[in-house]
């Protein structure tokens, strides 16, 4: 599977991709994957970014691929943590404006505002299978 965009050499050797069905419940059990990698890096600091992140990304993936796979890509760089979700369809996101009211269409620009860089490019997977990473870094 591509990977988050490196700003850096992962100079930590840290990396970790796990796999998850595109359900509702994943959402929880990819924040609970974050957390426990984040502690094994002793940067317990970051768990409510991260998790915040993650569970818009995941949340958007799910939507956006029911019932097939999504992927968590974890990578600690040295200098910043960054955090993706793969999934297989190839619709980028993107920021959207939304009334006070409205119920969902605040994740980017929620990712967008606790992360120091984010983006998303296509991507496939170790099956050749074709989508995109939505990925965000924070800065240590």
């Amino acid at each position: 599977m591509s990977s988050i965009p490196a700003n850096v050499a992962a100079r930590n050797g840290a990396e970790h991709t796990f796999k998850y069905p595109a359900e509702p419940q994943s959402v929880r059990l990819i924040r609970e994957m974050a957390d426990t990698v984040i502690r094994s890096w002793a940067l317990e600091r970051l768990l409510p970014d991260v998790k915040l992140i993650l569970s818009e990304l995941a949340t958007n993936a799910v939507a956006e691929t029911p019932g097939k796979g999504i992927a968590l890509l974890m990578k600690h760089e040295g200098s910043s943590v960054s955090v993706g979700i793969w999934d297989s369809s190839t619709r980028m996101p993107n920021e959207r404006r939304c009334a006070l009211e409205a119920e969902s269409g605040r994740g980017m620009t929620i990712v967008a505002k606790t992360a120091d860089a984010h983006g998303s490019h296509r991507a496939t997977d170790r099956n050749c299978r074709i989508g995109k990473i939505v990925w965000a870094r924070i800065v240590l």
